[in-house]
C-alpha cells in the first residue's frame, strides 16, 4: 500500500536549437524527471509554463509523490505548437518553440538570472550555435511520435490537442475526410503541421503520427460526428436554396 508524500519539485534539463529564418528550427526541448509519472496535466502560456503531476509508489519506495513545476521563459514561446508526451516511465518530454526567430541562443531557460539547482543543461541533447545543422536528422533521438500538442493532459494520444472540439467542414458521408482540410481547420496550429503533409498515413510534421491517432476510437468517432454535422449543414443549406430558386 503507498502512502502520501509531499509536493516536489522535478529535476529539469533542457537544450535549444535556434535559426533566423525557420520556425521548425527554433525550438527548445525539455526532460523532465518523474519517475512513474502518472496524470500529467501541462498549463503553457507565451511567457510561462506550469506541469503538476503524481507519481505513484512501487517495491522498493511505496511513497506516492506530487510533482509540481512552474518556469517563466527568458523569451515568449509558441503555445500551441508545443509537443509533449510521457516516455520510457522516467520522463516527461516537451519540445516548445521559440516565438523570436535568431541564430543566438537564450543565454538561460528562465526569465530570472538566478540559478535553480533542479535546472540542468542537458549535455546529451547540446550542440553549439554553429553545429546546429550537422544534427537532429533523428529529432535529438526523441519520438514525438503520438505527442499531445499544446496545453493539457500529457499521457498517451492526443488529449492536449487545441481546437479539436471546434473542428469543422470534415469530409463526407462516413466520416472520410481530406488531412489538408483537417489541418487547416485547425486554426494556428495547422499551419504548422500541414507542410509536408499530404494524406493520413506515416508522420506529419512534429513527428506526429496521423496514423496512429486515427486508430484511437475517440478520435474516429469525434471526425464521424464532426463529418455527419457537416453533411447535415449542408443539405439544410441546399434545401434552403431550393426554397428561395422556387
Amino acid at each position: 500500500m503507498s502512502t502520501e508524500g509531499k509536493v516536489l519539485v522535478p529535476e529539469v534539463k533542457w537544450a535549444q536549437r535556434s535559426d533566423e529564418k525557420d520556425e521548425e528550427k527554433n525550438y527548445l526541448l525539455i526532460t523532465i524527471g518523474i519517475t512513474d509519472c502518472s496524470e500529467p496535466v501541462l498549463k503553457i502560456e507565451p511567457t510561462y509554463f506550469e506541469l503538476t503531476a503524481n507519481s505513484k509508489g512501487h517495491v522498493g519506495n511505496e511513497t506516492a509523490n506530487k510533482y509540481k513545476l512552474h518556469i517563466d521563459f527568458f523569451k515568449e514561446i509558441i503555445p500551441d505548437k508545443t509537443l509533449h508526451k510521457i516516455a520510457n516511465g522516467q520522463h516527461y518530454f516537451l519540445k516548445i518553440y521559440k516565438k523570436d526567430l535568431g541564430l543566438e541562443y537564450w543565454p538561460r531557460l528562465t526569465k530570472e538570472k538566478v540559478k535553480y539547482q533542479y535546472i540542468k543543461t542537458d549535455f546529451d541533447k547540446w550542440v553549439d550555435e554553429d553545429e546546429q545543422d550537422e544534427v537532429d536528422a533523428d529529432n535529438n533521438g526523441i519520438d514525438f511520435s503520438g505527442a499531445n500538442m499544446g496545453a493539457g493532459m500529457g499521457g498517451p494520444g492526443m488529449a492536449g490537442m487545441p481546437g479539436m472540439p471546434g473542428m469543422g467542414g470534415m469530409g463526407g458521408p462516413g466520416g472520410n475526410f481530406d488531412i489538408s482540410q483537417l489541418m487547416s481547420s485547425m486554426g494556428g496550429m495547422g499551419g504548422a503541421l500541414n507542410d509536408g503533409v499530404a494524406n493520413a498515413s506515416g508522420n506529419g510534421a512534429g513527428g506526429i503520427d496521423f496514423e496512429e491517432m486515427m486508430k484511437d476510437p475517440a478520435m474516429r468517432d469525434l471526425l464521424n460526428k464532426k463529418a455527419n454535422l457537416s453533411t447535415a449543414e449542408d443539405e439544410e443549406e441546399d434545401e434552403e436554396k431550393e426554397s428561395e430558386d422556387k
